[in-house]
């Protein structure tokens, strides 16, 4: 996956705050980031996507979601983001895996049902999304997605 320079993190912050996108705060346990709501329309071939921008952690760093996922879902799907990229990092073997398993536990019971079975939809998606993408994603991306879905698949029956 691509590690995204200064430059390019800020320019995406710019844009997205320049298009009038919402910006949420969210504070989930330890965890404090923000996210962009964004347009569906963005990304018409990849349903509920969640969006990246990172590179060195002190580089900080711009992500963003569909505005087709539930509210209430949003700030899991981007805690993952959050926890794969900026914690974990992203030249860890597992990191979407363990990420997946770390957002799973901030996920309240009452939504988990619901929420892990978008989630096993997303990342079947983001397979075939990313599969005929072999410019921007390697086979080593698409282990890493394989992972998580694998996981989910565990989980919901």
């Amino acid at each position: 996956m691509k590690e995204y320079a200064k430059q390019e993190i800020d320019g995406a912050r710019d844009y997205f705050r320049s298009q009038g996108f919402e910006e949420v705060e969210a504070n989930l346990g330890d965890f404090k980031f923000s996210y962009f709501v964004m347009p569906q329309e963005m990304e018409p071939n990849l349903n509920n996507f969640v969006y990246r921008c990172t590179g060195k952690p002190e580089d900080g760093y711009v992500f963003g979601i569909s505005d087709n996922v539930q509210e209430e879902f949003r700030q899991y799907a981007v805690a993952h983001e959050f926890i794969e990229f900026m914690q974990i990092g992203l030249d860890q073997k597992d990191r979407c895996r363990k990420a997946l398993e770390r957002e799973i536990e901030l996920v309240p019971e009452d939504i988990k049902s619901d929420y892990l079975s978008m989630r096993k939809d997303f990342f079947r998606d983001l397979i075939d999304y990313c599969s005929a993408k072999p410019e921007q994603y390697t086979q080593t991306d698409l282990d890493e997605f394989r992972g998580s879905l694998s996981k989910l698949e565990e989980i919901v029956k």
